[in-house]
């Protein structure tokens, strides 16, 4: 299977062509506030070393959120617009899945956190099964006084990105990649796909709706 992954959650605007689940070529950079200028370079400059054609594909797989409201935006408006254009479906990715599946864990679940704004944090408990992330839970927002009380009574392992002023020396920081978006497409094709993505809205998640888990 052959899928274009686009990951614009966070700062790091990040393109790759996936074929079986393989990552052929990549471009990643952190870039804040310029996702809508460099996005399409990014995207030009995997096609010429990944030497494929849009209409080679069988989809675009694409970070859904939650995550930053105007990188998650401009990821999904260019992905529909390629997707539209050449007749292809959407594959949407949650963002912290493919956030844990960048990690490389010993362990069989953790907890994910991506940092929003202030003391706030988008979170999510993850499993692996067969070596693929899967939600324990529901992503949500919550704030670090509650995220922190809640894992000193659980212990759970960390993974983030954005959150070390929080966390200082816990956890792993795991770099959002559209590699991973690819992978966890590849896996979940048959769940995932979107023939319709023009009816594709991001996962914002309002970070001013916090509280413990449900």
């Amino acid at each position: 299977m052959k899928l274009l992954a686009i990951e614009t959650a966070t700062d790091v605007c990040s393109v790759a062509y996936c074929v079986d689940g393989i990552t052929r070529a990549k471009k990643e950079e952190s870039v804040p506030r310029k996702h809508a200028e460099l996005l399409p370079l990014f995207f030009q400059d995997v096609q010429k070393n990944g030497n494929f054609k849009l209409t080679d594909l069988d989809g675009i797989a694409v970070s859904i959120g939650p995550g930053s409201f105007t990188g998650l935006r401009i990821g999904l408006s260019y992905s529909k617009g390629l997707a539209f254009s050449h007749g292809l479906p959407l594959i949407p990715v949650p963002t912290l899945l493919a956030l844990a599946g960048n990690a490389a864990l010993s362990s069989d679940s953790a907890t994910a956190l991506l940092f929003s704004h202030r003391d706030i944090m988008f979170r999510q408990d993850i499993q692996w099964t067969n070596g693929v992330p899967k939600p324990m839970d529901e992503p949500n927002a919550e704030t670090w006084d509650t995220i922190d009380k809640d894992l000193k009574q659980s212990g759970e392992n960390l993974l983030h990105w954005n959150c070390e002023n929080f966390l200082e020396d816990k956890g792993m920081e795991t770099q959002p990649s559209a590699e991973s978006v690819g992978r966890l497409a590849d896996a979940n094709f048959s769940d995932w796909v979107n023939h319709e993505p023009f009816q594709l809205v991001p996962e914002y998640i309002s970070p001013f709706e916090t509280g413990g888990k449900k």
